[in-house]
């Protein structure tokens, strides 16, 4: 027997470093309280990497209409604060932009797979890439061209007052997309409006062409 007891002692010390088998009772429970320690601290950086995470849903509620409309634009508002505090692109300052926007109000653009349908979900793009283009270039001018029916059919003239090309892309909703789409007719016109532009060395011109392959 005192030979087995000593095999088995030799068997665990090898299987486990830390086992002590003449250690007292408050030693083995000092042990037991370390490890216990060891998974509590595991727990907390669990916890604390979990909590760093923003969870979005708890910050919805619901409005006076009954809707997630004001908790939406609110979201967006703080994003759009923070993509502004976090912008180190350096940028030219002083610059006015004249930019020509051409956008596809072809039959094509009746298409659904984009909801509600590509037409009105460029239109709304447009509007929201109008304001904001407005926050960064207040000084800037906007003119828009749509293509259809083959021709290029002018939207908005060249101006710097954002209610005008957000009042002028709302009518558009009443209208439907029809005909072929004209690239090289929408072009041309853009040419001739940014043609007699003055262009000083801090100015600049450009085309922003929008449609869905």
């Amino acid at each position: 027997k005192p030979s087995s007891i000593r095999a088995g002692e030799i068997a665990m010390v090898e299987s486990d470093d830390e086992y002590a088998p003449d250690a007292s009772d408050d030693d083995l429970d000092a042990h037991q309280v370390s490890t216990k320690g060891g998974s509590a601290r595991a727990n907390r950086q669990i916890e604390s990497a979990f909590n760093e995470v923003r969870r979005t849903w708890e910050e919805v509620e619901e409005g006076e209409d009954g809707t997630i409309t004001k908790t939406i634009d609110s979201l967006l508002q703080q994003g759009k604060r923070k993509r502004t505090l976090k912008d180190t692109t350096p940028l030219q300052r002083g610059i006015i932009r004249h930019l020509i926007i051409i956008i596809d109000l072809s039959a094509a653009m009746t298409e659904k797979d984009l909801r509600p349908t590509r037409y009105l979900l460029t239109i709304r793009y447009c509007q929201d890439f109008i304001t904001e283009f407005f926050e960064q270039n207040p000084i800037s001018q906007i003119g828009i061209i749509g293509m259809r029916d083959g021709l290029a059919v002018r939207v908005s003239d060249m101006s710097g007052n954002p209610s005008d090309h957000i009042s002028n892309l709302q009518s558009l909703r009443k209208d439907n997309p029809r005909g072929q789409p004209s690239l090289q007719n929408a072009l041309d016109m853009a040419r001739a409006a940014l043609l007699y532009v003055f262009l000083p060395s801090q100015w600049s011109l450009a085309v922003l062409v929008g449609t869905w392959g």
